[in-house]
């Protein structure tokens, strides 16, 4: 019996010390580990994010407080209380909306674009990106906003990748007849936001624990057979896209009604870094062209970064891609040159 417990206790100091080496040192084993050990963009335990069922709609934690990390980059994450990473008592007669290059993904709060423009420009600005969103969060974002927070103006920041997210929430009908445009919608939405039981993450305390989720990483880099994948064809991206640009239309179309209707100026940003992979060249290309077709339609001031961002590695995270800090200074300075001087 005494080899027994001696052996558990040596077990379980093994185990606790492993644990504790994990959290401290996560950041620096590789990205594939960071990522698998804190889980900072899931809605598992550890990370940022809850999920409301009615809009399959990610939402950050309010008042949250805590060390991110992504790709091996760590930086603070703290929001607000409606979830959004601004500090305290931050004005909001602008709105901007965008996703992690608005966020700020790698950098603190300081650094990002937002702040830039607040602290060095003195806008008034509101911050309502979060990572991974695209047209159609933006879009239920601002309807569940704007009411209270009443800006005067909307920036609303367009990525390459956001058709790409639509066809994993909407099935195809529901591209032909959005539901987020449907009497009511919005409404629970904002009413089950309200509900503390919402903001329900996975996990327990086992699977909250590093070295377990280590243990499943492990396990599935030892099972995981190499298979040889394809990318999309072009008929296969053209068939996506044109099914997804009839449900941004209709919501794009309803966001400047709105807009119109308040009062409100709307600039549209598409975040261009310059694609270099074929598929993923070809997705941003004609999304640009078609953001910027359906803002000239619409009579929206419409702007790219692809000039400013394309073709400087010195402006983003190596192995990465997001901006550095140098980068949000650049694109603050580029959403200032062009939006502003439309405002009145």
């Amino acid at each position: 019996m005494k080899n027994v417990a001696k052996f558990l206790l040596v077990t379980l100091i093994t185990l606790l010390t492993l644990e504790v080496l994990l959290r401290l040192t996560a950041p620096y084993l590789g990205s594939d580990v960071c990522n698998e050990l804190y889980r900072t963009y899931s809605n598992d335990k550890g990370g940022i994010y809850y999920c409301e069922a009615l809009s399959r709609c990610y939402f950050c934690l309010p008042n949250d407080h805590r060390r991110a990390a992504v790709n091996g980059y760590q930086w603070l994450h703290e929001t607000d209380e409606r979830g959004f990473r601004n500090p305290p008592g931050t004005e909001h007669e602008i709105l901007i909306l965008g996703d992690s290059f608005i966020y700020g993904h790698g950098v603190n709060e300081p650094q990002t674009a937002a702040s830039l423009l607040r602290n060095h420009r003195g806008w008034k600005i509101y911050n309502l990106a979060r990572q991974g969103d695209s047209l159609w969060q933006h879009y239920i974002l601002f309807r569940l906003w704007e009411e209270q927070l009443r800006p005067k103006h909307i920036i609303l920041c367009v990525f390459g990748n956001d058709f790409k997210d639509i066809e994993f929430i909407h099935p195809a009908a529901e591209l032909k007849d959005p539901p987020e445009l449907k009497p009511g919608f919005i409404e629970q939405v904002r009413k089950n936001l309200g509900d503390p039981g919402v903001r329900y993450q996975f996990g327990n305390w086992l699977s909250n624990s590093y070295t377990y989720r280590l243990g499943l990483f492990v396990r599935r880099r030892w099972n995981r057979q190499t298979l040889a994948s394809q990318g999309p064809t072009q008929q296969q991206l053209q068939t996506t896209f044109d099914q997804t640009t009839v449900y941004y239309t209709l919501v794009f179309q309803d966001l400047v009604k709105r807009c119109q209707q308040r009062g409100y100026t709307l600039d549209v940003v598409f975040i261009n870094t310059g694609a270099t992979e074929p598929a993923w060249k070809w997705e941003t290309e004609h999304i640009q062209n078609f953001v910027a077709d359906l803002c000239a339609r619409n009579h929206v001031h419409f702007c790219s970064t692809r000039d400013i961002l394309a073709d400087h590695p010195e402006l983003t995270l190596p192995n990465d891609g997001h901006l550095n800090a140098k980068g949000n200074q650049v694109l603050a300075d580029f959403i200032a040159s062009q939006c502003q001087p439309g405002w009145k």
